[in-house]
């Protein structure tokens, strides 16, 4: 198995099996102008053919929007059936009309699409006669579990993911801005980074929360932060499948969601695992100071929320991949052997 990632290979999150051979491509530059932009994208695209020649699949499993227009770009003509993995929600996430219409272009060619909830499965069959399968992200099984009475008397709340517009940490500082004076010795924490952190880092002085809020950036191991949290909170405008909410919930924090598109309420389900509030402001602040107030109510999610990493196992998604390559590559070979 050869996994072929277009990073430079400096950062490694995971450990690799030793049978897996690793080919950074290093192709990860940044674009001036739009000419420089179709250059280094012809040239990622002749880079990735390159590697996937040289690695000889039989099948190849995409992941991510961009990364799976260029894969599909890369192999075509190679009669090499080609997996392609949405990692968020398509129907919310535009990728701009250039990067739209060559996704209509290349992604009639897969063999597959994977889509991570049944809203996306049904917006991406819509658009594509292509089969979609709905396979959930994993959760890791937490090394920790959260000391509850350490955490709840910290009075911390905790928020993770990438300083995007997307996961709204700008809306989740607006709602913990309007909190009575009362709840002002609570603290939030934001653990990520991304383009928006100047933005986020003005609005927090704008909003005198310099005291009370903190962005340390990405943490190298999340678990120590979340187990920390008197509860979590995911206040995104769309999301993919939401990890970091997962691994809260894992570790056994009492964790708040917005409903927002796609993903919360799949992984929540109907309020028996977490809180699940209206998609605004408004009804964000209002669950947090639930959170904050009805103790027993808390804790009683954050026990409940345990459930999550046997329901969204490594085992089970493992075998729903493993089985849809199978059909993949059976379709694929009864078709050039008919």
């Amino acid at each position: 198995m050869t996994l072929i990632t277009l990073d430079d290979g400096h950062r490694r999150r995971h450990p690799l099996d030793p049978a897996v051979k690793w080919n950074a491509l290093d192709v990860m530059s940044n674009s001036r102008n739009w000419i420089s932009k179709l250059s280094n994208n012809r040239m990622r695209v002749a880079r990735l053919r390159r590697a996937i020649g040289k690695a000889g699949p039989e099948l190849i499993v995409s992941f991510c929007d961009r990364t799976n227009i260029l894969s599909l770009m890369a192999a075509r003509g190679l009669a090499i059936p080609v997996i392609a993995c949405e990692r968020s929600d398509p129907a919310e996430q535009d990728l701009g009309k250039v990067w739209e219409w060559l996704r209509g272009r290349t992604y009639p060619r897969a063999s597959a699409i994977v889509a991570l909830t049944s809203d996306s499965a049904e917006h991406l069959r819509s658009r594509f006669s292509v089969p979609v399968t709905v396979i959930p992200s994993a959760v890791d099984a937490p090394p920790i579990h959260s000391d509850r009475q350490s955490a709840g008397e910290a009075k911390r709340i905790v928020a993770a993911g990438r300083l995007e517009y997307e996961k709204g940490f700008d809306r989740l500082l607006t709602a913990f801005s309007q909190l009575p004076a009362s709840d002002h010795e609570w603290s939030l924490r934001i653990l990520g980074e991304g383009s928006q952190r100047r933005a986020l880092e003005t609005q927090i002085k704008t909003l005198g929360l310099r005291r009370q809020v903190s962005m340390p950036g990405w943490i190298d191991s999340i678990w120590e932060e979340l187990a920390a949290a008197t509860f979590f909170v995911l206040p995104s405008r769309y999301e993919g499948f939401p990890s970091a909410l997962m691994e809260a919930m894992a570790v056994g924090v009492p964790s708040l969601a917005v409903d927002c598109p796609s993903g919360p309420r799949e992984v929540i389900r109907e309020s028996n695992w977490g809180l699940l509030v209206a998609n605004e402001i408004d009804a964000l602040r209002e669950g947090m100071q639930r959170m904050m107030h009805q103790v027993d109510y808390r804790e009683q999610l954050g026990q409940a929320g345990r459930q999550v990493s046997e329901q969204f196992s490594w085992d089970s998604m493992v075998d729903r991949y493993e089985e849809l390559m199978r059909q993949t590559l059976g379709s694929a070979n009864r078709i050039s052997n008919p």
